[in-house]
């Protein structure tokens, strides 16, 4: 198997101190690609790290909603620093969200243009995060349209906004969260969504599928990336498609969203239609 882990967070310390053995299983398990975002200034090191020490992780840069209020813009501005020390790095996670506890959004939403205007200035894709500002996400995508395709990760936005954001050139990733029984209605958003503008991902350690989609492990709550091969096979039993046909959709899905060719929305309107 060839499996692509669209975003998750190997610097994460939770993960550290099982990392080593991590990574070996994530290999043998067939997962040849991975996502590593980082989350602000204080781990993209660590981030840089990995993906320097292992050919299969690919390094993610950017200031997450979370960590807006430590960091603010002056942080955003080490970014350019990150993507120019390293070419095949994508800008994420960025985003937005107004779940958080003393969010500003202003702030956030500042911080989130700053950030879409790096990535274009620097030929990058975008890996985005919202909860609950998904109205301030449109509008900031139309004032900043991201000049590559960009991923809504583990993707829980609206229904009705779906065709908005594959006019702006969205993907759409799946955690295996969604496929716990109390998440039947997120997961039926995605088929809403064509299969070319899917990804999958395990946001590991966090998205926890339900336990019979556990392959690993980890204790506290905590999801392994190695749980990849599950989301995968959840996915085909979906859409009703061989496991074979979902891993190469996945590939050229991937191709077409990271480091793809730079589209108008114009382009990305006559695609669809």
């Amino acid at each position: 198997m060839s499996l692509i882990d669209a975003h998750l967070h190997l610097q994460d310390s939770r993960l550290a101190p099982e990392l080593e053995g991590i990574v070996a299983q994530m290999r043998e398990s067939g997962i040849s690609r991975w996502m590593v975002n980082g989350t602000s200034p204080d781990d993209w090191s660590e981030v840089a790290a990995i993906a320097a020490a292992n050919p299969q992780a690919t390094a993610g840069y950017g200031l997450h909603p979370w960590k807006v209020n430590g960091h603010g813009m002056a942080g955003v501005e080490k970014l350019e620093s990150f993507l120019v020390e390293d070419p095949g790095a994508f800008v994420g996670e960025i985003g937005l969200d107004k779940w958080i506890r003393d969010h500003d959004i202003d702030l956030q939403k500042a911080c989130f243009l700053r950030q879409i205007e790096i990535a274009n200035l620097h030929g990058r894709s975008t890996a985005i995060h919202c909860l609950q500002s998904w109205g301030h996400l449109q509008e900031c995508l139309r004032e900043v349209p991201p000049s590559k395709p960009f991923l809504l990760h583990s993707f829980g936005g609206p229904r009705e906004m779906i065709g908005d954001f594959l006019e702006q050139g969205a993907y759409f990733s799946i955690s295996g969260y969604f496929f716990r029984p109390d998440k039947t209605g997120k997961l039926s958003v995605f088929d809403d969504i064509p299969m070319d503008r899917i990804l999958l991902e395990t946001d590991a350690p966090d998205m926890l599928p339900p336990d019979n989609m556990v392959k690993v492990a980890l204790g506290d709550g905590v999801n392994h990336p190695v749980n990849l091969v599950r989301v995968y096979e959840a996915y085909a039993a979906h859409i009703s498609r061989p496991i074979d046909w979902v891993i190469d959709q996945m590939a050229e899905n991937f191709g077409n969203w990271y480091q793809a060719k730079a589209r108008s929305i114009a382009d990305e309107r006559s695609a669809i239609e």
